[in-house]
């Protein structure tokens, strides 16, 4: 079975989505008959590449609202979260240009041909953005995370350092668009 995944590693219900996903093939036994398929859509296309401000004080500033009522707006998804088994900081995150991260899964994809190990590199992804706040257009943080998966971390280096499968991710986003479709997590099973 082929699941086309559209998602953003900012995104906490993406992380949810796929999190519930993952549990129902396990419990119905059927892992070895899944083949992911991970594509990209950027939440916030003009994210920059580094930032001093989280995300609670990027919304206080914009609401012009006290912090400590920007941070309980994210208190709903830290809760889902729970329910999920997972800790999703929201507030706390630094909203960075998630783009070099989703070129480094497709390039992944592309050489590896692993739909396991690019979905395993989508929850390292997650869990580095909302558990432990890192910046996701860090390079370093995500060399850490191509080495955890084995990658070749000298060929991801090259990656990073060009703009290799950027058009792949454009692509991907305009074609889930094209289909009228504006959020995610998206999922099409078997087409």
């Amino acid at each position: 079975m082929r699941i086309s995944i559209w998602g953003d590693y900012a995104c906490p219900y993406c992380y949810i989505g796929e999190t519930y996903l993952q549990r129902a093939i396990k419990e119905l036994g059927v892992e070895d008959k899944i083949e992911y398929d991970l594509n990209a859509f950027q939440i916030d296309l003009d994210a920059p590449k580094s930032t001093k401000n989280t995300n609670a004080a990027l919304l206080a500033y914009e609401k012009a609202m006290p912090l400590s009522k920007a941070n309980a707006a994210y208190d709903h998804v830290k809760t889902l979260g729970k329910a999920a088994g997972l800790t999703i900081n929201e507030a706390t995150a630094y909203n960075t240009n998630t783009m070099d991260a989703h070129r480094m899964v497709q390039w992944a994809k592309d050489t590896y041909h692993d739909s396991k190990l690019t979905a395993n590199l989508a929850d390292d992804l997650f869990y580095a953005y909302f558990t432990e706040n890192k910046e996701l257009a860090d390079h370093d943080v995500l060399l850490e995370i191509a080495k955890k998966n084995k990658l070749d971390v000298s060929a991801v280096k090259k990656v990073l350092a060009s703009n290799d499968y950027q058009e792949v991710v454009m692509q991907e986003e305009a074609n889930l668009e094209s289909r009228g479709v504006e959020s995610v997590p998206y999922f099409i099973i078997n087409g």
